[in-house]
């Protein structure tokens, strides 16, 4: 109910409840936009348009229970990450379909591994492996979604997936054994 009062309020443009949306999501949305984009800055001035485009839409948002704003904040990230990314760092990506990794190549259990590992491989990963990865691995789209999103074919967006996670492979590897 509380997320309820406050869109609503945002929509009669109170500034003290623009605040606590911004306040309660900058966060999240923050750390979202740091995984597609490799700069902080980047994600910060990402972020500028992503609340401009929500206190600026929030009339049309359709309230569909709890963790609905969130998840359309987080569209709105993305979409911003993905726009930015395809004026100022082109996705370049090839048509290699190699093979994706299996399951097993991954770090096992008892593998500690921290957020801050991932994000910094992440940072460091190509934009076109970082992209397809986040879509796919962690926001749960298909690839066919992906392809539409990046403009790009099924298999393209199936072989930047398969070079993230030999990426990400290569460098826990190295991590695991003192060789970076």
């Amino acid at each position: 109910m509380e997320e309820q009062l406050l869109i609503q309020q945002c929509r009669q443009e109170r500034r003290d409840a623009q605040k606590r949306l911004y306040d309660t999501y900058y966060p999240g949305a923050h750390r979202l936009s740091r995984r597609y984009l490799s700069g902080n800055h980047d994600a910060e001035d990402i972020l500028v348009n992503v609340f401009l485009r929500v206190f600026r839409y929030i009339g049309e948002f359709e309230y569909r229970g709890t963790g609905s704003l969130q998840k359309w904040i987080n569209t709105i990230v993305i979409n911003e990450c993905i726009r930015f990314l395809s004026v100022y760092r082109p996705i370049i990506a090839d048509e290699d379909l190699t093979l994706l990794v299996a399951e097993k190549d991954w770090p096992g259990e008892g593998s500690a591994i921290d957020a801050e590992e991932i994000m910094h491989i992440l940072e460091g990963m190509p934009a076109g492996y970082r992209t397809v990865f986040n879509l796919y691995a962690l926001e749960g789209y298909s690839h066919r979604e992906i392809a539409s999103m990046l403009d790009v074919t099924e298999g393209t967006s199936k072989s930047q997936l398969s070079k993230a996670r030999n990426y990400i492979i290569e460098r826990l590897n190295k991590q695991s054994y003192g060789t970076q």
